[in-house]
């Protein structure tokens, strides 16, 4: 695929299919959109946009909701070669504004709250010439009624122009802006395609919002489920089942929290999801228990767990069926499965180093724990305006650009890819590295256990192996506490018996990403329970 602008994809579906349903809601928020009718919404906006000052080359700050401004604005910036920059609010207001301190947008495109943000932190926004406020009664009324020029079309851009900065996360480390270029939304769109069938003619419901923005462009529908889309894990699990019912949705793409609600509220009204074709799991590592709950309520479709970062997504991916097959090892700490490469993209594991990789660097021998590290189509080259960042992460190899992704995995014998954890997760102990994905898949096996995490007791290494535990609801009484300790404890010590874990404590509920409550913040455990535990 030669490399284009992503809404001139937009304009060629709007042509093949003018009066395909784009865009649907669920709440009823906006009315039912064609895809010939969004991209008139687009091309108007475009128009107001240039008005207020926007040109090619230009950085936009988008802080809109999700939904249908999220995907009209960031159509029109493509349009004109104008660049989001797109930054997680839920990350906090101290990252949030050093992402914006490093990006330096030219314009800012948001709600009421982030205007009011950008006035009383002014010292953050002073790169910001141009301000767009978008009210939800106004983003119709004034943004989509500028008129269109007749010829208008996307501007040409080169494949190795810069489309989009999208900031990490920053679970595990600063925040960083991540540089998509246009050729990597069109490997993206390849990628989706390809590997996963996904065609014109499917429904998807999606609440991982920025994967939304590839449907318009590969003619797919999108449904917009009814939720607080600040806070898309307190969702309710019979009005997500309602949506993919009533709309027969065949694609679902949400976290590891969103699929749990769906399973059990499945389960409990028994009820099935029989035009659900593939089910995406993503966003955190999801437990098998939950992937094949998932799959036994779909008649005809799969659990697809993709994996990839912000930098690179997807790389591989793996089936409920390749977690049945693995589930035994999974349960013993031997690492979850990952799958195997997408084609096109290589994986290869490194030794484990915080250093930069030279020119010499060499793969880790066959079977041996490794750093993950990816090159490809749907692999980014760099951050934006980090150098030293990009140094870190990225390195050439073999006449190509990989990028470390900073997670733990080997090989097996089948050559599929084994997930152990994050690489600043790992704990350093005095009976050898201890990855988080070992220790918590055994915990988990435990009746009783909700989730659990691994952290290290201690101020410097070798730090003390500690499961902290979240019980489920009806398992935190004193006598079940224990009994689930006991447990824990006899299961570590059969599948990890050289590392001498003793040390067991409880909490209510593990400290989790605010939005998408998938992600455990295992480094401030780790602080909170040494503080706790000093003599």
């Amino acid at each position: 695929m030669t490399a284009t602008n992503v809404a001139s994809h937009l304009k060629e579906t709007s042509v093949r299919l003018p009066n395909g349903k784009a865009i649907l809601s669920a709440s009823g928020q906006f009315p039912e959109k064609s895809f010939s009718e969004l991209y008139q919404d687009v091309r108007a906006c475009s128009a107001f946009l240039k008005k207020k000052g926007i040109e090619k080359g230009d950085k936009a700050l988008l802080f809109v909701r999700s939904g249908y401004e999220l995907i009209v604005l960031a159509f029109s910036l493509f349009f004109i070669g104008a660049v989001p920059v797109i930054i997680d609010p839920g990350m906090g207001l101290k990252s949030v504004l050093r992402c914006i301190r490093a990006t330096r947008p030219t314009h800012m495109i948001g709600i009421p709250l982030a205007h009011w943000v950008s006035r009383i932190f002014r010292k953050s926004f002073t790169s910001i010439r141009g301000r767009i406020l978008i009210r939800p009664n106004q983003f119709s009324k004034d943004t989509l009624s500028a008129p269109a020029e007749k010829s208008s079309a996307p501007v040409n851009v080169s494949p190795d122009e810069l489309a989009a900065i999208v900031f990490t996360s920053g679970s595990t480390g600063p925040p960083k802006g991540v540089c998509y270029m246009h050729k990597t939304f069109d490997g993206q769109i390849l990628a989706l395609k390809e590997n996963f069938g996904m065609k014109e003619g499917e429904v998807d419901m999606t609440t991982l919002p920025i994967f939304a923005l590839f449907n318009p462009a590969l003619g797919i529908t999108t449904v917009m489920p009814e939720i607080n889309p600040s806070k898309p894990a307190q969702a309710s699990g019979r009005s997500l089942v309602k949506t993919l019912l009533d709309y027969e949705v065949t694609t679902a793409f949400a976290s590891p929290v969103i699929g749990r609600k769906i399973a059990e509220w499945c389960e409990r009204e028994s009820l099935r999801l029989p035009h659900v074709n593939r089910f995406f799991l993503a966003g955190a590592p999801s437990p098998p228990p939950l992937i094949e709950k998932l799959a036994s309520v779909m008649d005809n479709g799969q659990v697809i767990i993709p994996y990839g970062a912000t930098e690179a997504l997807p790389v591989s991916y793996c089936t409920h069926d390749d977690v049945k097959r693995t589930r035994k090892s999974i349960d013993q700490g031997e690492g979850s499965c990952l799958g195997k490469a997408i084609p096109g993209i290589s994986i290869k594991l490194f030794p484990v180093s915080a250093s930069p990789f030279g020119d010499k660097v060499k793969e880790v021998g066959k079977g041996q724990v490794g750093e993950i590290c990816v090159a490809g189509s749907t692999v980014t080259e760099e951050y934006y305006r980090m150098p030293g960042a990009t140094f870190d992460s990225k390195f050439c190899f073999e006449s190509q650009t990989y990028h470390r992704m900073g997670d733990l995995g080997y090989f097996d014998a089948d050559q599929t890819l084994r997930f152990l954890g994050r690489k600043a997760e790992c704990l350093q102990t005095k009976h050898g590295p201890l990855e988080t994905e070992r220790c918590e898949a055994i915990a988990n096996t435990v009746n009783g256990v909700r989730r659990s995490a691994l952290v290290g007791l201690g101020s410097k290494d070798p730090v003390e192996p500690c499961m902290v535990i979240e019980p489920a609801d009806e398992f935190r009484d004193q006598k079940a506490r224990n009994k689930i300790e006991e447990e824990v404890l006899s299961r570590l010590k059969t599948y990890l018996p050289g590392f001498e874990i003793s040390q067991i404590r409880f909490e209510n509920s593990l400290p989790v990403d605010a939005r998408h409550n998938a992600k455990i913040h295992r480094l401030a455990l780790a602080k909170k329970w040494t503080q706790k535990l000093a003599p």
